[in-house]
């Protein structure tokens, strides 16, 4: 096994396992907060109001109650933030954190991706296509989203498609442009598939669209070749009289 072809299985796995690992690891942080703190304190409680002996079953219990509670409050707050009053409120607590010196810088970025990933923008992209971007001979991947402007067509007539072509490895920004609906090619494959290849740099691919044979890309070594400039004689007063 070749230096690159380890890479490339080492990347190729780290980019499939850690999507898994991580929402692991986020569940177990979510438990552990609730175990230790509110469900240290149910248990407390129960001891001391119904006069129960602690135990195993008891601790086991109580962290079961305080992740149960968090997640109500969670649906709560977003029965909240759907209404009026609460949007309201988010909205004037978001513009307060956004405008924070060093909470700000942070908050921003973490609102972005979860505005991608979590909320309905996603859903918006109706199809994936590969649009001929950000030059003739180059595609990219591309969601549609509109059905574009009416205003907007080629000089024949034709209808321009509104596309979102992301960036790689984050997704959540991107360039918005309008295409021929012709020169663009259907790709069968998921919003998720799509979305995974862009994060993934190219490396995770759905199963029907891996090539039946892998060509490994061969680039030159060594300093670049030098390249001769031949100075051109400029003309001078005397040589022109």
């Amino acid at each position: 096994m070749t230096k690159n072809t380890f890479r490339r299985h080492l990347v190729s796995g780290l980019t499939g396992v850690l999507p898994t690992l991580l929402t692991i690891f986020v569940f177990y942080k979510v438990w552990q907060y609730a175990n230790n703190s509110l469900g240290r304190a149910i248990v407390d409680q129960t001891v001391k109001v119904l006069h129960w002996q602690e135990s195993t079953w008891l601790t086991v219990s109580g962290g079961i109650v305080a992740f149960l509670i968090i997640v109500v409050a969670v649906l709560a707050s977003g029965l909240l933030l759907s209404s009026l009053i609460g949007s309201r409120i988010f909205s004037a607590v978001e513009t307060w954190l956004t405008r924070m010196p060093v909470i700000g810088v942070v908050y921003n970025p973490l609102r972005q991706v979860t505005d991608f990933f979590l909320s309905k923008k996603s859903q918006l992209f109706r199809s994936v296509v590969a649009v001929e971007y950000p030059r003739k001979g180059m595609y990219s991947i591309g969601f549609v989203t509109s059905s574009g402007l009416k205003d907007v067509r080629t000089p024949d007539g034709r209808r321009m498609v509104g596309i979102f072509v992301p960036s790689s490895p984050t997704p959540f920004t991107g360039y918005t442009i309008l295409v021929p609906e012709s020169d663009l090619i259907p790709l069968p494959m998921a919003i998720d598939d799509a979305l995974r290849f862009v994060v993934s740099a190219g490396v995770i691919r759905p199963p029907g669209q891996v090539p039946t044979s892998e060509l490994e890309i061969t680039l030159p070594s060594g300093p670049p070749p030098k390249v001769e400039v031949t100075p051109v004689p400029s003309s001078s007063p005397e040589s022109d009289s």
